[in-house]
């Protein structure tokens, strides 16, 4: 069964942002004819994908649908987030959609991401889909550059997350890194 890709597109770009009310989400800044939410669409038409599932918020519906017709996706559904809650919630409304099966395996992805290497993403993505059951979920980490507050880390042992730590201070970050932490994708 192929994945269905939800991709979490309601943020605001507040970090990016932090003093300044009228501003552009960073997944729909235009860095030349391309955007980071174009990408994320463009990634999602790999054979391993489902039609998406796009959750955002009524404040960028017009948006969103702009660029799913210019990234030639014709089947989606799109999830309005009632009010702005962050992730968790966000993922949630949409796992809980009564349409998709519940063996289906879900991928959440952020619609804010760069990711270069897509050929190497999807690879790792089909070579562990395999492994994907009703009782395990996938996450996917980024090796830290830098201590930093901004991010949520997590450890893990043997393939396995067995810690996850919300926006530490910097010095619980360094501690996170020095026992090869990573930092949460989303």
């Amino acid at each position: 069964m192929k994945i269905r890709p939800v991709i979490l597109c309601g943020g605001a770009g507040t970090r990016l942002w932090p003093n300044t009310k009228n501003h552009q989400a960073k997944q729909f800044i235009d860095f030349g004819n391309w955007t980071l939410l174009g990408k994320t669409l463009e990634r999602v038409k790999a054979s391993i994908f489902d039609a998406p599932i796009i959750s955002t918020n009524t404040k960028y519906l017009k948006q969103v649908k702009q660029h799913l017709k210019k990234h030639k996706i014709r089947k989606f559904k799109i999830v309005l987030e009632p009010a702005k809650r962050n992730t968790a919630p966000a993922i949630l409304s949409t796992a809980l959609i009564k349409d998709i099966p519940n063996e289906q395996p879900l991928m959440f992805l952020a619609a804010d991401h760069l990711i270069e290497k897509v050929g190497l993403f999807n690879k790792a993505i089909k070579k562990n889909q395999k492994k994907l059951t009703k009782n395990n979920i996938f996450i996917f980490g980024i090796k830290p550059t830098l201590p930093s507050s901004e991010f949520g880390y997590f450890l893990t042992r043997n393939n396995k997350v067995t810690r996850f730590v919300e926006k530490p201070k910097e010095a619980k970050a360094k501690q996170i890194i020095s026992k090869k932490g990573y930092w949460n994708s989303k």
